[in-house]
């Protein structure tokens, strides 16, 4: 049994574009998408803040959005040989994400084969739906990011660390590229950032160990190698 687990994150890191920016623009309007994250980034709003007001003018039903996420998402290359790789080692693999839950199965289930999505662990929001009114996110594992100290995620990855250290997995390697992903990069013994995100400058700011990527094939093949000498 290995002593691996992998948390990785969904948007901007398993696929190429952030889809819940693309939904935020798509059905919400771009002017009001760039106007929340200049909120966000003049620090008026943290990480549950922004992800609540990039939808709060989003009106739509929730098939309607699983459609236009699905033909929105590009799987980053290697994130499919990445959970296989999870697979095969019997490594727990978390899909980590501030996102919701609803467009992130209809992403998984068009784009992924069904050998491969039963092994995802999804950790992530609920999407409050109506063709009526303003869509809501609910955040499940608030109060557990809470008791892991961190009141600012709403959703945050060091949960599902959390619970990989629970099952006895003592070297977990996460894989991020955003604001969010700054709990992932101090509670993982290795991160993969993407290069040029959010997540490699932090790391680089502050001297903190980090693999640059572009494509997920050298997280699979850290995954295949680990523990080998």
């Amino acid at each position: 049994m290995t002593d691996l687990a992998v948390v990785c994150d969904f948007d901007g890191t398993a696929t190429l574009l952030d889809i819940g920016d693309e939904i935020s623009k798509r059905f919400g309007g771009l002017e009001h998408f760039q106007e929340q994250k200049e909120r966000f980034a003049r620090g008026e709003l943290d990480t549950r803040g922004i992800i609540e007001s990039i939808y709060a003018r989003v009106v739509a039903a929730e098939p309607e959005i699983s459609s236009f996420a699905v033909e929105a998402a590009r799987l980053t290359p290697g994130f499919v040989e990445l959970i296989a790789a999870a697979r095969e080692r019997g490594a727990p693999f978390y899909l980590a994400s501030g996102g919701l839950r609803q467009y992130i199965e209809a992403v998984l289930e068009a784009h992924l084969p069904a050998e491969l999505r039963q092994h995802v662990r999804l950790r992530a929001n609920e999407g409050i739906f109506s063709p009526s009114k303003p869509l809501r996110v609910r955040f499940p594992s608030d109060q557990e990011s809470r008791r892991a100290g961190c009141s600012v995620c709403g959703s945050c990855k060091r949960v599902s660390i959390a619970e990989a250290r629970r099952e006895g997995k003592s070297y977990v390697l996460g894989i991020g590229d955003g604001f969010a992903d700054r709990c992932l990069v101090q509670f993982a013994d290795r991160t993969f950032a993407r290069e040029g995100s959010y997540l490699q400058r932090y790391c680089l700011e502050r001297g903190l160990a980090h693999t640059a990527f572009t494509d997920l094939h050298g997280a699979a093949e850290a995954v295949r190698r680990h523990g080998s000498c």
